[in-house]
């Protein structure tokens, strides 16, 4: 009997986040025109899940312009009432699935980010446990 690798998954924050994306060049950081509201169903300090009801911006597929893509980044951006607490993250997309929301067609879209968000992950946890 063949043993499978035992995976450790990172602790997730499961709470309905709404937030825009878009996309980025990758060699210049320079945004690209057009975002879209996104939900983020969970997020964890390397990555999380986007519930979209369309994926494409300006004419580019928002999952396959970043998946194993070095043209393009897919990046998050957060609005709150508090400027301070505002927060942009790069990312690319690892998966994608067709799913319901809120009685719509809607995508699920895994992204990876960039680099681990840990102090933020533990930030949005206070949050959400207050």
């Amino acid at each position: 009997m063949v043993m499978a690798p035992f995976f450790f998954r990172s602790q997730r924050i499961e709470h309905d986040l709404t937030m825009n994306v878009g996309l980025q060049d990758a060699q210049t950081g320079t945004p690209l025109p057009g975002l879209l509201r996104t939900t983020v169903i969970n997020f964890s300090p390397e990555g999380a899940c986007l519930i979209l009801s369309n994926l494409a911006i300006n004419g580019r597929h928002l999952f396959f312009s970043t998946l194993n893509s070095e043209s393009y980044n897919l990046v998050l951006y957060s609005k709150s009432q508090n400027d301070e607490d505002d927060f942009t993250i790069t990312a690319e997309s690892i998966w994608m699935d067709s799913c319901e929301h809120q009685e719509k067609s809607a995508f699920k879209v895994g992204i990876r980010f960039h680099r681990n968000q840990k102090t933020l992950f533990q930030q949005l946890q206070k949050k959400f446990n207050s």
